[in-house]
C-alpha cells in the first residue's frame, strides 16, 4: 500500500529544518503539531490571551498549508498551563470559531518552554 500521508512546508521560517511536520493530511484529514504563541520570528509572545491568539494564528497558518482552516476544525486538544486560564480560552474561542464548536479536550499540563502558558494541536478536515 502505498503511503498517502502529505508533508506541505512549514508555513514558518522558524520551523524549516524542524525534526516534526507542523501538519500532516492524510486523505481529507488534517493533523498538526502543537501549536504555540511563537511569533513570526519564533519568539514566544507574552501573557495568555496574546499567546492563545498568536497559537490560533499558528493553527490556521499549519492547517492551510494541508489545504483546511480553523473554520474545519473537528478536534482540538487545549494544553494550559494555568487551568484557570480556561475563561480566557473560552474567550478567545468564542472572538476567532464560530458555532458549532470542535469536539475539545482541554488538559492542564507543564509545557517545554519557558514562559509557555498553552498549546494547541488539532484535527481539521480539507474543503
Amino acid at each position: 500500500m502505498a503511503d498517502s500521508r502529505i508533508i506541505p512546508d512549514p508555513p514558518f521560517a522558524w520551523a524549516e529544518g524542524a525534526p516534526y511536520s507542523q501538519a500532516v493530511r492524510v486523505g481529507d484529514l488534517v493533523f498538526t503539531s502543537g501549536q504555540g504563541g511563537f511569533d513570526a520570528e519564533g519568539n514566544l509572545v507574552e501573557g495568555i490571551e496574546a499567546q492563545l491568539r498568536v497559537a490560533l494564528a499558528n493553527l490556521d497558518a499549519s492547517l492551510q498549508s494541508a489545504g483546511a482552516s480553523l473554520g474545519s476544525l473537528i478536534k482540538i486538544t487545549l494544553y494550559l498551563a494555568n487551568p484557570s486560564d480556561l475563561d480566557v480560552w473560552r474567550a478567545v474561542r468564542a472572538e476567532t470559531l464560530s458555532p458549532p464548536f470542535p469536539a475539545t479536550t482541554a488538559v492542564s499540563a507543564a509545557l517545554l518552554f519557558d514562559g509557555m502558558l498553552c498549546e494547541i494541536d488539532a484535527v481539521a478536515v480539507v474543503g
